[in-house]
């Protein structure tokens, strides 16, 4: 499969749980409907045409950026490179061509892709008329905090913004979602965000987000990613899921757009148990973000 274009998906796909970006943010693969629009290998949205399930056998791939796996079916194609291991900053002319490997032929020289940059800016949902003429990058720190803190403590810092939070961020726990449009904001609103989710982000050397929501958290690592921090999301043995990154230094070859994942441990293929699986047929490119990796 190295150096294919991705074949029709069906019947190799994901299991229920799976998260798929699409226009309308984060989303479990089994929810994907076609017309839906997912963001792909080649930087774009374009729409789903069709979307399949079947029951079969699966695999979990380990790799640095999600530790904990990723379940899929064994000839799913993934968009890889493959490069010795590299420091961080290495030289683009140890990464190979781009092209697709199933699964199944995942080695440790393979890297695996998560996209830096989200296209064109996605709108902006208008704040609340009470905050129309408010700081943008303070309103999005506090926003930032206000996820943080919850409850009665959040309400506190900015009760105009609850509403607005609930809407496009959803409830607390595992009801949290991750809107698409906050990976296209400016730099400046990343940021912000991110500074008041982690209280003072940009001054510490390590951080570490722990939330019941999967969709909220590969989210947020997409986030991180085009910030330019290097680490990985799993769930770290406990209920909800765990990010931790570094705001210097480690492994993160960057280039043509994405970042290639270079894995903590050898990239690992075990077999899964026989499960429901998604797959989507999308238009043209024939690829989208499964859990944050290109597949």
């Amino acid at each position: 499969m190295q150096n294919q274009t991705p074949l029709d998906p069906a019947p190799e796909g994901f299991p229920a749980g799976t998260m798929i970006l699409t226009l309308r943010g984060l989303v479990p693969i089994e929810t994907v409907a076609a017309g839906d629009e997912v963001f792909t290998h080649e930087r774009r949205w374009q729409p789903v045409l069709e979307t399949m399930s079947a029951t079969a056998d699966t695999v979990r791939v380990h790799g640095a950026s999600f530790t904990t796996g990723l379940v899929t079916t064994a000839d799913h194609p993934f968009h890889t490179r493959t490069a010795p291991v590299l420091l961080d900053g290495g030289p683009a002319g140890d990464l190979s061509a781009a092209g697709w490997t199933r699964a199944r032929d995942l080695t440790d020289s393979h890297r695996l892709a998560s996209p830096l940059h989200f296209g064109e800016p996605l709108p902006i949902p208008d704040l609340p008329a009470g905050l129309a003429d408010a700081d943008p990058v303070e309103v999005f720190r506090t926003a930032g905090a206000m996820i943080r803190l919850k409850g009665a403590a959040a309400a506190a810092l900015r009760p105009e913004l609850v509403d607005w939070l609930t809407e496009h961020f959803g409830q607390y726990g595992a009801g949290r979602r991750f809107p698409a449009w906050a990976l296209t904001m400016p730099e400046t609103l990343r940021i912000a965000f991110l500074v008041g989710l982690v209280n003072d982000a940009p001054h510490r050397e390590q951080n570490q987000v722990r939330m019941h929501s999967k969709a909220f958290m590969v989210g947020l690592r997409l986030l991180v990613c085009s910030l330019g921090f290097a680490g990985g999301m799993s769930d770290g043995g406990k209920p909800g899921w765990q990010l931790h990154w570094k705001n210097e230094g480690g492994r993160r070859p960057d280039f043509d757009g994405y970042r290639w994942h270079r894995a903590v441990r050898a990239v690992r293929v075990e077999r899964g148990p026989k499960a429901e699986v998604f797959a989507l047929c999308v238009a043209e490119d024939g690829s989208y973000l499964a859990d944050g990796i290109t597949a």
